[in-house]
């Protein structure tokens, strides 16, 4: 039986297309003169915040413009110095994307009927998550126990660490009855490495990267692609399900409970 699923936050259960770290990005980047274009954050999508920043900063139109605005310091300590106003910049940002992406509360409630528990790790940091969970128990995803890198002294995905601490919290005694599901290769690979059953999420997902609005208003086709190229990183990355959306991740879970797949 399924004892538990344990989920990702930024693009797989609110904010669509994890926009938030897309504004803050732009926003410290502007901190310091320098304009990011959106197809240069789109590129770095699905990677960390900072190896984003990294990313971005050795690209030659913009390690050029750095130099010529901070002649004294280097790239590299440039990256962290942007890095610092980025995590400022995100607190203020998280509030103004933190909707629920749609059919997550009716999962929730099925999850509640089936005594199925439920949890969230994350890479926000405390006070980021801080933020994002009132707004997001109004909308009916209200997960009591959320797991950040700092509770595990700083380690994140693709380690295992927050997914394992999320499994001893829920005393959950046998982790192939966890499910855990991302949006990116990094969720499934700490799932892996925690030994859960994972799945991937495309819609709105951070390896899109793209708000509801836009993704919407693409051609069919560029959408199908869109979606393609994201499910075949989920599924590289060795994810043992991928899903559409929320809606089709409920069926999954009742599929999985009722057949025994999970044990």
């Amino acid at each position: 039986m399924i004892r538990a699923v344990i989920f990702d936050w930024a693009g797989t259960t609110i904010d669509y297309g994890n926009q938030a770290p897309v504004l803050a990005i732009r926003k410290a980047f502007q901190q310091f003169g320098l304009q990011v274009g959106r197809r240069q954050l789109y590129q770095s999508n699905g990677v960390d915040p900072l190896t984003r920043i990294q990313q971005l900063l050795s690209a030659d139109d913009l390690k050029q413009a750095w130099y010529i605005k901070h002649p004294d310091i280097d790239v590299k300590a440039g990256a962290i110095e942007i890095y610092k106003w980025f995590n400022r910049d995100l607190i203020e940002t998280l509030p103004q994307v933190a909707k629920v992406k749609a059919g997550i509360p009716t999962l929730i409630s099925y999850l509640r009927t089936q005594g199925i528990r439920f949890a969230t790790t994350s890479v926000y940091t405390a006070p980021m998550l801080s933020q994002v969970l009132p707004l997001a128990s109004e909308q009916g995803f209200d997960p009591q126990i959320n797991i950040t890198a700092e509770d595990v002294e700083g380690v994140s995905r693709p380690c295992p660490d927050m997914l394992n601490l999320a499994i001893d919290k829920l005393r959950i005694r046998d982790c192939h009855s966890v499910i855990q599901v991302g949006d990116t290769p990094a969720d499934i690979l700490a799932g892996q490495a925690a030994g859960v059953t994972t799945v991937g999420i495309i819609e709105g997902s951070s390896l899109i990267g793209l708000s509801e609005e836009e993704f919407s208003h693409l051609p069919f086709a560029k959408r199908n692609s869109l979606n393609n190229e994201a499910a075949a990183k989920l599924q590289r990355a060795g994810a043992d399900y991928i899903v559409q959306n929320a809606k089709d991740l409920m069926r999954l879970i009742k599929e999985l409970d009722s057949e025994k797949i999970v044990s």
